[in-house]
Order: structure tokens, then sequence, then C-alpha cells
């Protein structure tokens, strides 16, 4: 009898066969490796009831002024505000406000709940939101406060529902009626445009139709902490700044640039705005005054158009006086100058462009970022992220290729972690993650479905992430999945016993863990044959806390084994397991 001790590396290496990596980790799910040894990772519970509308693409957390936690989330179609650890606001911004709509802009019909809205030139697009105010009754009901509008029909009318039907066919509503516009919504995902106006400016021929459709991006948002307020941008949208102690809504920023892409806050407080004028134009305003945007010899705002790339992605500050901005090509150092220029830019890097607006994020002055090509970090100049090869051929081979935009990445303070969330092919959200730890830069793999997140509380290390149906989450806290087992999953590589020379038996599982709450099951699999089509042998055990060793009985000349957790309460932290071996045949 031989005992075989577990002793395996950090890290799940995707890239070799299943016996090439022999003696390595090759699959997990809701894994992390902390000081060289796997662990399960923490729960997540779900810190408010109310849903956010639309597809959540772009989070931040800042402290206020009286020393308090806030946090942000930008869907498609509204701007939220999570404050006081219990409160979702909707500070979405306005579109217009006050507006009279004439007289009698009303029309209902008996027994319908539809009602028919008149104003010349609304501009408002269906899903938007829109409050009245001022209006009498019109066939029974009195059309107040706010609605959705449902569909728009022209230039000139759309509909909204009534919470009660009408009781007769009416037009009316009297002559003081006003009207509140939200921002109009955003769409949740990349669609194709052939009218007037769609894509860019100045591709194509003026004032044709397109017969082949333009890609409209998704809407994405740009938020930052300014000084202790918030400073949001939606892409294809200007730039706006929400006050809380003074503003119920975000509030237009006078003056900015009326599109952008992508916006970040530099660490001298510069706004900097890229896609503006073009979709490699970079603009900031004055340092003192974020309202003066038309550069002058009296003030530091500045435009300036990059060149290797054709579009850009998004920005960093990164430590002071250093920041980064990507195109879908490289990425470029802004260095702050203080002269006349402000800033010098220079190209750090090309075929390492961003794969997503938001698939970037920093650590300790470091930034981490996906590429279309693969992981990168910058370090006074840009790197690969050490042992990316375990995982990076099959991270791509597993996205799909339609949904990158998506892909979007945090920093896990906790655990000291960088984490990619992204859509595995035939998924429309992002579903699984790749993370690397920045101890030892093992990397690992596993199925999460969260759209976008934020770092929440530093003291703590939890984090936000929102779901795919709008619910944000605290993660880090206990260890369920908001009350349901959270199903953590290690698997080890193939293993030939006595290098495929001949059967073994294996005969038991003596565990070890440096904690342990719940069962954990333990199968082991055997092969004839790396390539073999099927399963030789098989059996699991589970194993309580304090469980001494398992009695098994599994023969081959090749061995993997899963280990599961998947139960209320479950948590456990792997030490050195050992197996005990024996040549096939052997009784005890």
């Amino acid at each position: 009898m031989t005992l075989l001790p577990l002793d395996i590396p950090p890290g799940i290496v995707k890239v070799d066969s299943p016996n090439a990596a022999k003696g390595r980790y090759t699959d997990s799910d809701k894994i992390r490796f902390i000081r060289g040894r796997p662990e399960k990772w923490r729960g997540w519970v779900k810190i408010v009831a109310d849903q956010m509308l639309g597809k959540a693409r772009g989070a931040v957390s800042w402290t206020n002024r009286f020393g308090n936690t806030n946090a942000a989330f930008g869907t498609n179609r509204r701007l939220y505000a999570f404050i006081g650890g219990d409160t979702l606001e909707n500070i979405t911004p306005m579109r217009a406000t006050g507006v009279s709509l004439g007289a009698d802009p009303f029309e209902v019909e008996e027994d319908s709940t539809i009602v028919r809205v008149t104003h010349v030139e609304h501009g408002a697009d269906a899903g938007a939101f829109v409050t009245f105010s001022g209006a009498v009754s019109v066939g029974g009901i009195t059309v107040d406060g706010e609605y959705e509008i449902i569909e728009v029909i022209d230039a000139n009318t759309y509909t909204i529902e009534h919470s009660t039907p009408a009781n007769a066919n009416a037009t009316g509503g009297g002559n003081s009626v006003r009207a509140d516009y939200e921002l109009n919504p955003g769409q949740p995902d990349t669609a194709s445009g052939h009218g007037w106006g769609a894509g860019p400016w100045g591709e194509g021929t003026w004032g044709t139709e397109r017969d082949t459709g333009i890609d409209i991006d998704f809407r994405y948002w740009s938020l930052q902490e300014y000084g202790n307020e918030l400073m949001a941008s939606p892409s294809g949208g200007s730039l706006y700044l929400w006050e809380q102690q003074t503003d119920d809504r975000a509030e237009h920023v006078t003056n900015a640039p009326a599109s952008a892409r992508a916006m970040f806050v530099t660490g001298e407080r510069f706004v900097f705005m890229l896609g503006t004028t073009s979709p490699m134009t970079v603009q900031w305003p004055d340092q003192d005054d974020p309202t003066d945007w038309t550069p002058t010899a009296a003030n530091t705002a500045n435009v300036r158009t990059l060149q290797v790339g054709s579009r850009l992605m998004n920005g960093v500050a990164l430590v002071d006086g250093v920041s980064l901005v990507w195109t879908d090509i490289g990425v470029y150092v802004f260095q702050y100058t203080g002269t006349d220029l402000v800033y010098d830019s220079r190209l750090a890097g090309t075929s390492c462009g961003l794969i997503g607006q938001h698939a970037f994020t920093k650590a300790s002055g470091v930034a981490f970022w996906m590429s279309p090509q693969g992981f990168h970090m910058y370090v006074g100049g840009v790197q690969v992220i050490p042992n990316a090869e375990d995982v990076r051929a099959w991270v791509f081979r597993d996205i799909d290729p339609e949904q990158v935009l998506k892909t979007w990445c945090i920093y896990d303070q906790r655990n000291h972690q960088v984490r990619w969330h992204y859509c595995s092919r035939g998924a429309t959200e992002p579903n699984r993650y790749v993370d690397v730890s920045l101890h030892d830069f093992s990397w690992t793999i596993g199925t999460l479905d969260r759209i976008t997140g934020t770092l929440y509380r530093p003291s703590t290390g939890s984090s936000l992430l929102v779901s795919h149906d709008g619910y944000i989450y605290e993660h880090d806290i206990g260890t369920d999945a908001d009350g349901q087992p959270l199903r953590a999953t290690l698997t080890f590589g193939l293993y030939a016993l006595t290098r495929g020379e001949r059967n073994v038996d294996i005969m038991g599982l003596i565990p070890d863990c440096e904690r342990q709450s719940g069962y954990l099951k333990y199968t082991i699999f055997t092969k004839d044959w790396p390539n073999s089509p099927g399963i030789l042998d098989v059996q699991s055990v589970t194993l309580a806390p304090g469980d001494p060793e398992a009695n098994l009985r599994v023969c081959g000349r090749f061995f993997s084994m899963e280990i599961e957790s998947n139960q209320i309460g479950g948590d456990f932290r792997l030490g050195i397991p050992h197996l005990e071996v024996a040549p096939a045949g052997m009784r005890l």
C-alpha cells in the first residue's frame, strides 16, 4: 500500500489535455486560490428588493461628503443611485422639463387604458418615461404622474397606459398640462441601423438610406467619482453630475460635448470625454471649471485626436499624473505636464486594445485588461499577465465573438484578484468568468450570471454585482447564494499512477482541509487510456468535517478527481489530501 499526496500547484490549466496537465487542476467553479491552496468562494445576498429596469452596463461606488458609501448603476433605461445601504433611487437625467403640451393633449377611448398623447416634436422614444402635471379629467380619468411611453406613433404623437380605463370616448386634459421627459433609453443589445443618421457621422453618403446594417452599440455608462459626487455619461450621450445634497436627478453639465463614447476623471480632476467630435478624439474642460470646454490661452481645456485605432474605448486614472486611454487596437499613456499642452500623450503598445468598454480595472497602481488577443497589465509598460497562457486559448475559444463588448472586469480587493466576466458561446449576457490571483498569478474559471459590478465597501472588501434580471447582490457575504446552496467544484487532471504501465487500485482517501463546513463529495474517475471514449470506473464518497478516511475501490491506469461542496452553509479550504493506492488485484 502506498500513500500518494495530492500536493498540487495553484491555478487551473485549460490549454493542455487532461493527461498533459497531470499533477494540475483542470477545472473549477466558485473556487479561488489563497496562499497557494484552493478554497470555496464566499457567498452573496440580495442587498435590496427593488429591481432595476433595463440591462446594467456600468457601476461605481464612492464616498459622499459625510463619509458614507454610495454606489451607482447605469442601465440602458435608467441611472440609479444606491444610498444608505438599503435605498435604490432613480436619478436618471431629465431630457426636458416643464414642457407645455398645449390645449387638450389627451385622447381616450371608452373601456381602454391606452391614452394617446399629442406633443408636437416630442423627441421621445418608446420605453422612455414621462411625468405629467396640471391635467384635468378626460373620459373619467386624470392623467397625472409618471408613465412609460408604450408606442411612438409619429414625431408628434405617442401612447401611454393609464391604471384604469376611460368611461367614454373623449379628448381633453385642459390647457395647463406640462410634461417632464426622462433621458431616452438606449439599446439593451447591439442593433443594426439602416435609416438616415445610422452609424457614425460622416460614414457613407450624406442623406441616403444605408442598404446594409450599421452596428449601433448597446448603451453602457461611464460612472466616476468627482470629489464626493457622481459624474456620469451614457455612451452616445453627454455629461451629467449628481450632487446628492441638492439634486433629485443627475443634472446636465453645461457646455459639455453632446456625445461621447466614454468618460473618466483623471487624478488631476480633468474630465476626459472620449470619442466626441470623432471616434478618436479626446476632449477635456478647464481643470477648475467642468463647464468650460473651449480651449483658450487662459484655461487648460484641450482637444486631441489620437491616431492608432479606429475608435476610443475607455480610460482610467492610474496613479497621480498618469492615465491610460485605450483604443480598439492599442493603449496610450497620458502624462500630466502642467504645461500649455497639459498632458503629454504617447502610444504605449499595439495589439493590446480593449475588448470591451468595461474590460479593465486597476489595483495598487497597476492596470489590468483584456484585449481581443489576450490579458495585459501596465506597470510602466505593457506586459502580458503572468501565466495567462494557462487559460488564454481556452477563454478565446469559449467567448462568443458577437458579444465581446459585454466583457467587464472587477478588482476583488478582499481576495486580491482580478476577474473578467464574459459571454460564452451562445450566451447573450455574461455567464462565465476567468480570474487571476495577484498573489501568485494563478488562474481560475467558472460560471456566474452577473453583468456589471463594483467594489462596495473597501473596509470589508465586499462587492456589488448585478444579475441579468436587474437585482443587486452584495458578494463575499456568508457561504450561500442568497439563501440557496452555493455549489463549488474543483477537478484534478488525469494522472498516471504507474506512468500508465499497469492498472492500480485506489483503496482509500485521506482528506485534509484547513477548514470544512458541511459535507464534501469526492468523486474519483478512472480511464484505461487518456483518449478512451468512456469512464472505466467511478466512485463517490461523501465526508463530513472530521471524518479521517474513506474506503474506496476503483481501478484503472489513469485517474482524476472532482471535489464538490453543494449544501447550505457549505465551505472548505483544501490542504493536501492523500490517496491509498495498491497494485491492481491486491486484497486487504
